[in-house]
């Protein structure tokens, strides 16, 4: 979730008035930290990983790197939970923010694959309650909805009232439903631009495509994830529904810009958790077995990965997003496909590279953002 929240100090005061939470103590039994020190580059990676933590400031980082030509590597340092001083550990649950967005995407490819829907349906006609609230809903189209070239407004990084809502009272924020919050937040706006004239980022794109799967499919998003992704491949600690987190590595912001870190978990909690724009809390190791699936066609045709993997037209300006990834760049190691995910205090990418067979992982529990170049040397 591409989050730019409003730091101003106006936002800042309002936040003294939310209602704090006790942090409860993590109930898992203590795990390793370093399980792989016999990896060949083990001291070199947990060195880099160290250092770039205290450069930027963060209380815990994992990462996860796989190259073709060595064993995976997955490392942990820092601090899960400030509060109780917990290590954070490598098998730790951890927010993913927009990352979410490729395995929904991934679902909606299976449900074109199986006859359920077409990527040209028009949003009118697969959830009519938005006629009369979303302007020229008939020419929105699955297609643009994934690769956000609909023209939905996105509250989440341009409404005032939204981000306000969800800073100064995050306990009411989270009981909301997405219904809800596109009733609040998204009816009757005008569209940005006309769909398909160009790329904008919107997490209603996600709010939608959420909607149109459950109706569909006839459950909840959840219960298709685990047909469809999870329990097939096996994501055993990966989930959507909202579930007692105390477990889950708690989320930090240097809300003041003055060093000193806030825990904003809550903030985090009420704005993702259950979304299928950025809900998903999974891990590292999860994170793999996603990618080692979708990556080699086990999950959706190969043919629909590339689909994905396709940036999408526009006719004006630029795009580098395909449906549901987004592409990265890199001079040494090709072209990545993959998600970042970011929340007030989350920062999490996942991306691989398919001409050096290449993937990292990489989270933080600051979500101020960092520079994560770093991590490309270790591929190439």
């Amino acid at each position: 979730m591409k989050k730019q929240l409003i730091f101003s100090a106006f936002a800042a005061l309002l936040l003294l008035a939310c209602e704090t939470e006790p942090v409860l103590k993590p109930t898992t039994e203590p795990g390793s930290t370093d399980e792989y020190a016999n990896h060949p580059k083990n001291q070199l990676y947990r060195k880099e990983l160290a250092d770039f933590r205290r450069k930027w400031n963060i209380p815990g980082s994992l990462m996860l790197l796989k190259r073709a030509d060595e064993p995976v590597w997955i490392g942990a340092v820092g601090k899960s939970n400030l509060e109780h001083q917990t290590d954070l550990r490598i098998t730790d649950q951890f927010r993913t923010g927009s990352i979410t967005k490729a395995l929904v995407a991934t679902v909606v490819m299976k449900m074109k694959e199986e006859g359920q829907l077409r990527l040209e349906d028009n949003l009118a006609a697969l959830l009519p309650e938005v006629n009369g609230n979303i302007p020229d809903a008939e020419h929105i189209t699955v297609q643009h909805l994934m690769a956000h070239t609909s023209g939905l407004v996105d509250p989440t990084n341009d409404d005032l009232q939204y981000q306000l809502d969800l800073l100064n009272n995050p306990h009411r924020r989270v009981q909301q439903s997405t219904d809800e919050i596109l009733q609040r937040y998204v009816y009757g706006r005008v569209l940005v631009f006309q769909p398909g004239d160009r790329f904008q980022y919107s997490n209603t794109n996600f709010w939608l495509l959420g909607k149109v799967i459950e109706k569909i499919r006839g459950k909840s998003l959840q219960a298709v994830l685990e047909e469809v992704i999870l329990t097939p491949f096996g994501l055993t600690h990966t989930y959507l529904d909202r579930r007692d987190d105390r477990n889950v590595i708690r989320g930090y912001n240097d809300f003041y810009a003055n060093g000193k870190l806030m825990d904003v978990t809550a903030i985090d909690r009420a704005d993702a958790d259950g979304q299928a724009n950025g809900g998903l809390i999974s891990t590292a190791g999860d994170l793999l077995k996603f990618s080692d699936a979708f990556f080699a066609g086990k999950i959706i045709r190969p043919a629909s990965v590339q689909e994905m993997m396709t940036v999408q037209p526009v006719r004006k300006g630029t795009n580098e997003y395909g449906l549901g990834l987004e592409s990265y760049s890199s001079a040494e190691l090709g072209t990545g496909w993959g998600h970042n995910g970011t929340l007030l205090g989350v920062d999490a990418n996942w991306f691989y590279f398919p001409d050096k067979k290449g993937l990292y992982v990489i989270f933080n529990n600051n979500g101020g953002g960092s520079d994560k170049s770093f991590v490309e040397k270790f591929l190439k």
